[in-house]
């Protein structure tokens, strides 16, 4: 790309990647800077060994994004797992609720995709278009918004110029930091621990999830019907020992901690784990920047959430952009950032508030809250169309 870039994005991730496309196909001249390095073309491959530790939960909205962008054909489709069901419960009582796309009319929940695969989709959709352009192995050093501009100095010593600045460079942005977006955040003490494992019986195209006084355990089915991605939330005084148990004592604390209510697990591959923590921008726009996705918001883990906000808030920002832009308007213009914020803010806030109070409810031993957490999922479960408001949530 040779003409000066009218946006540019802090972060190759999921959320910056997308927007870039969105804002190509809109017209725009579009760079986005990455510290990290092009990710190499790996060969997907079966059993234990050949599946991504880090997988996301994407509902059909986020699923719907990609098709408009092409993106999702590129996907390979021995790699998507679909959900047709989810079955929670809590791993220290009675309370259970189970739910299915067909109770809603629809033909999935969501598909369970392989981050790497999701990338190199993008990567390989940001190719294509002319209009933009992915600087590898740079970071962004120094802003300087003006009235007309923002300035950008790069680690390597480029300077680059643009109507805008978007931070999608994740939890601890780099962007958000040089805009002195202050932020509201705490960790949460807890380590998740990621990886695949194998299943006795198929998976059924089941999302589990066991809600124990350590955290959320889930089990997410991948394309391959014997195995499912992991995400094991654990106290920072217990992750380690989990970590380095032997894979057979690690499967065999997972079945306990599941119970009866999932599938056996038998064998299970590599293991990875990240801290956990919530971060939330007070605001998501300063003079000529903004914030998507986990720059803006970081959740906790246990609903799967987190890229699907991110791609909501691409969704949103782009339309905004794409309208200032067609109207002959500054990208950086603060109408369409302001509109922006509002139309995200709100809703990030309520699945934040929501995903902490199921996080506290959950993780409290008091035989009070214990029994009337159990009494509400049961109740939810036997109120059918409470039970199908919450599968509608799902797929949004």
């Amino acid at each position: 790309m040779s003409d000066s870039p009218d946006i540019l994005i802090g972060g190759a991730g999921i959320a910056g990647l997308t927007l870039a496309l969105c804002l190509a196909d809109a017209g725009m001249n579009v760079r986005v800077i990455e510290r990290g390095t092009k990710p190499g073309s790996a060969e997907p491959a079966s059993g234990l060994e050949g599946w991504d530790v880090r997988v996301s939960a994407l509902t059909a909205a986020s699923e719907s994004l990609f098709r408009r962008l092409g993106v999702w054909e590129s996907i390979d489709p021995d790699r998507l797992g679909p959900y047709q069901g989810m079955s929670v419960w809590d791993a220290e009582g009675t309370g259970h609720i189970a739910f299915s796309a067909a109770q809603i009319g629809a033909s999935t929940l969501g598909q369970i995709v392989e981050n790497r695969c999701i990338i190199a989709a993008l990567i390989a959709g940001a190719e294509r278009r002319p209009r933009l352009e992915i600087i590898w192995d740079d970071g962004i050093d120094e802003v300087h918004p003006t009235d007309t501009a923002i300035g950008v100095m790069l680690k390597s010593g480029e300077s680059l110029s643009a109507g805008l600045l978007v931070g999608a460079d994740g939890g601890r942005s780099t962007v958000r930091e040089l805009a002195s977006l202050p932020v509201r955040a705490w960790s949460y003490e807890q380590h998740a621990v990621v990886g695949t494992v194998q299943l006795a019986t198929p998976h059924r195209d089941i999302c589990y999830q066991a809600f124990l006084s350590t955290g959320p355990l889930a089990l997410l089915p991948l394309a391959d019907k014997h195995l499912c991605s992991i995400v094991w939330s654990l106290d920072d005084a217990v992750w380690e020992s989990y970590m380095s148990a032997p894979d057979r004592e690690f499967a065999a604390q997972m079945n306990r901690s599941l119970g009866p209510h999932a599938p056996e697990v038998i064998a299970v591959g590599p293991r990875a784990a990240f801290p956990l923590h919530q971060c939330h921008a007070i605001d998501y726009v300063a003079d000529r920047v903004a914030l998507v996705g986990d720059a803006a918001h970081a959740i906790h883990p246990l609903a799967g959430q987190g890229i699907n906000l991110g791609l909501k808030d691409v969704a949103v920002l782009a339309k905004e952009l794409e309208g200032a832009w067609c109207g002959g308007l500054d990208v950086g213009n603060a109408a369409p950032l302001k509109r922006y914020q509002r139309g995200r803010k709100t809703e990030n806030l309520v699945m934040m508030a929501a995903m902490e109070g199921f996080k506290r409810g959950f993780g409290s031993s008091h035989p009070a809250l214990r029994v009337l957490r159990n009494l509400g999922l049961n109740w939810v479960n036997d109120v059918g169309w409470l039970r199908d408001w919450f599968a509608r949530q799902a797929v949004s």
